[in-house]
């Protein structure tokens, strides 16, 4: 007499245990190339926004015949009384597709006075719900980087991950003017990058991972602050790529380095290794020290 078997149905144990190791195997092979794929991506967003930023200070360029200030401030030096305290930021929003957040700006006297004095700048009114301060935009955003659209660490206004570079020191003293592009009521010219526009970085980023502080891209909302511009002060550690020490020198999430703007428009992105010497020159706009970019 034959005995039938009846079928087997579904997976033993064994064979159940063997497919969930499998699958996670190719999660765990998959996920680093997901990750990747991704930081890619937040990556080429951060270069896209430093090309738009780089296209709107040679349209700032072509309308003022100079780059924007890198910030407006009391100088009695240089005779100046208007410290609005705007900076780079807020100047190119008519080249960055805000026009209208710039016109708002300038309804409400932003440009005539200290802007921290002003509500709708600030804390807001009867007519601005959202503090024209504290407007994020994603132009001036790394993807990467973790802190999100109000910079908590300065004073929770809208965050830009790009500062100027104002070169061997951050703002300007008496007769000392600092050798970079922006800094306290900065109006650099072209013609005066007689080391080459293409051999110049003039924007790079200020990431908040870990202690570091970013920026935010209003400006500065106390005089003598340096939220819109960093230095390349020395061939310090200090003042390096991604440097440890400090708060507010150039870093990035990004692996490896951080993107820079140069001043013909192409973006750069500089490896934590560079040479301090050739770093340094690089932010100079006329040093007599030109060098190519690596």
């Amino acid at each position: 007499m034959l005995h039938r078997h009846p079928n087997r149905k579904g997976f033993t144990l064994i064979e159940l245990l063997v497919v969930i190791a499998i699958i996670a195997i190719l999660i765990a092979l998959l996920l680093p190339a997901v990750q990747q794929a991704r930081e890619a991506a937040r990556r080429s967003s951060c270069k896209n926004n430093l090309k738009q930023i780089g296209i709107a200070m040679h349209n700032y360029n072509d309308v003022h015949g100079t780059l924007p200030p890198g910030y407006l401030d009391d100088d009695p030096a240089a005779n100046v009384t208007n410290h609005n305290l705007l900076g780079w930021g807020t100047f190119i929003l008519p080249y960055i597709e805000q026009s209208s957040l710039y016109n708002s700006i300038v309804e409400v006297g932003g440009v005539d006075n200290n802007w921290t004095t002003i509500a709708e700048m600030t804390t807001g009114s009867a007519t601005v719900t959202t503090p024209y301060s504290k407007v994020v935009l994603k132009t001036y955003i790394c993807p990467s980087d973790p802190m999100g659209g109000l910079n908590t660490d300065v004073g929770g206004y809208g965050k830009s991950n790009y500062t100027g570079v104002a070169g061997n020191t951050y703002r300007s003293s008496g007769t000392t003017v600092p050798t970079g592009s922006f800094y306290d009521n900065s109006s650099v010219r072209f013609r005066d990058y007689r080391d080459g526009l293409s051999n110049t970085i003039i924007i790079g980023e200020r990431g908040t991972e870990g202690a570091k502080n970013g920026t935010i891209w209003i400006g500065n909302y106390s005089d003598g602050a340096y939220y819109t511009q960093n230095a390349i002060a020395t061939n310090s550690a200090y003042y390096g790529i991604n440097g440890t020490a400090g708060s507010w020198n150039f870093t990035s999430s990004h692996t490896g380095g951080c993107h820079f703007l140069v001043g013909d428009g192409a973006v750069r992105f500089l490896s934590e290794n560079i040479d301090l010497n050739t770093y340094r020159n690089l932010g100079y706009i006329s040093d007599g020290n030109p060098v190519e970019l690596p």
